[in-house]
């Protein structure tokens, strides 16, 4: 009897870090810059990316979380991005998560580094992003 092909690789191990297992899945914490090549590695483990979370604190500071489903397991990818730091795109990888990048800059202004489109996705065209900031259009 033939053994089984080895399935998709694990994305925890091929991310590498600190996994924090919690009652929703597992986090882990990471640099900004880090989220696309983990992107990529999500999807080449079969990972389906899930959505996209920010929270944006009093400071101008903005906690951003990626969530995939590897599996029927949740595995996210957490960060906060400085007032006026850009969050990285992976539109690239994960075409759905166009949608969800563009509506985290309609509500809470924040920048997708390496976008090519940043048509409002629930704006009109001449409304100021931020909508749900304290100061619509203004700086974070």
């Amino acid at each position: 009897m033939t053994p089984a092909p080895p399935g998709p690789p694990d994305p925890k191990r091929t991310i590498g870090g600190e996994w924090i297992r919690r009652p929703d899945g597992f986090w882990l914490a990471v640099r900004p810059e880090a989220i696309p090549s983990a992107a990529e590695r999500m999807l080449a483990s079969g990972a389906r990316f899930a959505a996209l979370v920010a929270t944006p604190d009093a400071k101008g500071n903005v906690a951003m979380s990626w969530h995939w489903d590897a599996g029927g397991t949740l595995l996210t990818l957490h960060t906060t991005l400085a007032s006026g730091e850009s969050a990285p795109s992976i539109a690239h990888v994960y075409p759905g998560a166009d949608w969800a990048e563009r509506e985290t800059h309609d509500y809470y202004a924040v920048t997708f580094a390496g976008r090519a489109d940043t048509t409002p996705l629930v704006l009109r065209a001449d409304d100021p992003p931020g909508i749900l900031l304290a100061n619509p259009g203004g700086a974070r």
